[in-house]
């Protein structure tokens, strides 16, 4: 009796999976409430909304809604690349609240092997933006795959951020290994600076896995700088995150980095890196071009040590600045 009844869950479970295809979810603008809870039965999956990290994925508190007009929306989001290997076919449909300021979407990560139906593989829920839509997408690189969801939380006046958000599949589960920031500004200090990075690869040895990105920022005049122009600096450093092969989150690898953490923590983020801890972090940009040509960085570099006179960790620069001609 007891392995009738497995037997029958299974055949249940097959056949509620086989009533999904991603393509009727293409453009569907006319879901309710009713439909998208009926949609997790069929998937057998939660209404509640998940969290899912490095250890894996925990429901929270808040349930997935319509908003106040009950007004849903899903759309069929094209893979560039595989997620799973082997031969077959990958699909995610994005179910999401009409309404744009209800910052709540799923995404429903499905596989299809040649001739068989598809099946549901995971899902990802996300409510940490603002700014701009999440954005879901899978990268291949090494022989790996990851889905990237690209989110941009509230930051602030004079300030944005977007970061990515890298999952891998493990044991046919989804779990966050990396978060990077993606792009980004900040104008409320003087400098401001503007940040992104870029992927380049993934590799493997007998050391471990690596994924390497380049680091750039652009420093330009900020809060209550009078001069006009667009670029005082910029720096540009590769940086790396490394784990053991197959093994947990990758961690920023200091050693196999141009950037030092100070770099990649303090630069790269949405919050101001304040006063004076900014200053020592471009030490050496100020020195330069208080030694350099009377240009309009020059201006801004008089201009910025007239409006911090009190300043020690400025005393450097203050005195290369004395004894320019």
């Amino acid at each position: 009796m007891r392995a009738l009844l497995a037997l029958l869950v299974f055949i249940a479970s097959a056949a509620a999976q086989s009533k999904i295809d991603p393509n009727d979810y293409r453009d569907k603008k006319d879901l309710r409430d009713a439909d998208v809870n009926q949609l997790w039965r069929t998937l057998g999956i939660s209404g509640k909304i998940r969290e899912t990290t490095s250890s894996g994925a925990k429901n929270t508190d808040q349930t997935f809604n319509c908003a106040e007009d009950n007004h849903c929306e899903a759309l069929l989001v094209s893979l560039t690349w595989p997620l799973l290997d082997g031969v077959g076919y990958d699909a995610v449909v994005r179910v999401a609240p009409a309404y744009l300021n209800a910052n709540m979407r799923r995404f429903l990560v499905f596989h299809q092997e040649p001739n068989e139906t598809w099946r549901l593989v995971d899902y990802l829920d996300s409510t940490e933006w603002d700014y701009y839509e999440p954005y879901l997408s899978a990268v291949s690189s090494g022989g790996k795959h990851w889905l990237v969801m690209q989110e941009a939380p509230h930051c602030g006046t004079g300030c944005v951020v977007t970061h990515t958000d890298w999952f891998e599949l493990k044991n046919g589960k989804l779990r966050m290994v990396l978060t990077v920031p993606l792009s980004g500004h900040d104008t409320n200090e003087n400098p401001g600076r503007i940040f992104e990075t870029r992927f380049v690869r993934a590799s493997r040895s007998a050391a471990g896995e690596t994924l390497e990105f380049v680091y750039h920022v652009e420093y330009s005049p900020g809060i209550g700088s009078l001069i006009e122009m667009s670029d005082l600096w910029d720096d540009e450093k590769i940086v790396r995150f490394s784990r053991p092969v197959g093994q947990g989150e990758f961690k920023f690898d200091a050693k196999n980095s141009e950037g030092s953490p100070a770099f990649v923590k303090e630069i790269f983020r949405s919050s101001d890196v304040g006063l004076p801890r900014l200053f020592d972090l471009v030490q050496d940009h100020l020195l330069a071009i208080a030694r350099g040509p009377h240009n309009l960085r020059w201006e801004w570099l008089k201009e910025m040590l007239a409006q911090n006179p009190y300043l020690d960790e400025l005393d450097r620069v203050r005195a290369a600045f004395a004894k320019a001609p």
